[in-house]
């Protein structure tokens, strides 16, 4: 099964598609368009906020994801609130964090959420909290 991604850029700019090259230690990884065919775009993590696995590529811009977490979960990792330097602010778990890595793993406090997980480049975060 085909994996939906979305790649929110520095800029402001959004790309949907897929990979089959994205590793979290190199500096860049192609994206497929989601609307088959053309050509596949090159991304760089430094020119990258955050990649998202997601569940559809409509999503809902009115869903405002639970900004809490909640007690009976099992997830593991540590749980953190990630600030990003545009102002975003996201709930979830850190699931693995090597601090010389250019980025880390994240699923979404909220299970109802599009975002299935993310990959957070560290540099486009303006604070990373770790919760209780």
């Amino acid at each position: 099964m085909e994996q939906k991604i979305v790649v929110h850029m520095r800029d402001g700019s959004i790309h949907k598609g897929m990979t089959h090259d994205f590793v979290p230690k190199q500096p860049s990884f192609h994206l497929l368009p989601a609307e088959g065919g053309g050509v596949p775009m090159r991304v760089t993590l430094e020119g990258m906020k955050a990649m998202f696995w997601v569940k559809d590529y409509v999503g809902n811009r009115e869903f405002v994801g639970r900004r809490d977490f909640d007690a009976s979960s099992k997830s593991e990792g540590r749980r953190a609130v990630l600030t990003f330097h545009d102002g975003e602010t996201i709930w979830g778990t850190v699931t693995e964090d090597d601090p010389s890595a250019a980025g880390f793993f994240f699923i979404p406090a909220d299970d109802r959420d599009n975002n299935i997980k993310i990959f957070i480049v560290r540099t486009s975060l303006k604070e990373l909290r770790w919760a209780p």
